[in-house]
């Protein structure tokens, strides 16, 4: 069970890395946790400008003692299968992002989750950076 601040994010998430031009993630390998890595990198310089949500999607950047991976990210990722994203591949190796432009802006315009936009923006080009999934950074 996921926090709706959690939920909000990564559904922000993914609709920040539409819009730098993503198709498709790596998913639930090396490539997709250094993704994660990044932006838990991110997240641990700019936690005070996130403000009071910071505490509960902060979850989502721990890594799970047993399986030594960001499982509850994988898991928030994994929920949008057949919503937002697809893993239509036999291996669930790669996510394929399935929402339109007009889809991405109304996710992001919606005032749920109270992170300036640039941070959104950022955490996408970090986990981008990480996982080496190219983009074509906005402005």
């Amino acid at each position: 069970m996921f926090y709706n601040s959690e939920e909000s994010f990564i559904d922000k998430f993914i609709a920040c890395l539409k819009k730098l031009s993503v198709t498709e993630i790596p998913f639930d390998n090396p490539a997709f946790y250094n993704g994660i890595e990044q932006m838990k990198l991110y997240f641990q310089d700019n936690r005070e400008g996130l403000g009071e949500i910071s505490n509960e999607i902060s979850l989502l950047f721990i890594k799970n003692p047993f399986e030594k991976n960001f499982a509850r990210f994988r898991d928030a990722i994994s929920e949008q299968n057949g919503w937002y994203m697809s893993f239509e591949n036999p291996e669930y190796a790669v996510g394929i992002i399935k929402i339109g432009d007009a889809d991405a802006n109304t996710i992001l315009d919606e005032q749920d989750l109270n992170i300036p936009l640039h941070y959104l923006y950022d955490f996408a080009e970090a986990f981008c950076m990480g996982a080496n999934v190219p983009m074509i950074p906005i402005g």
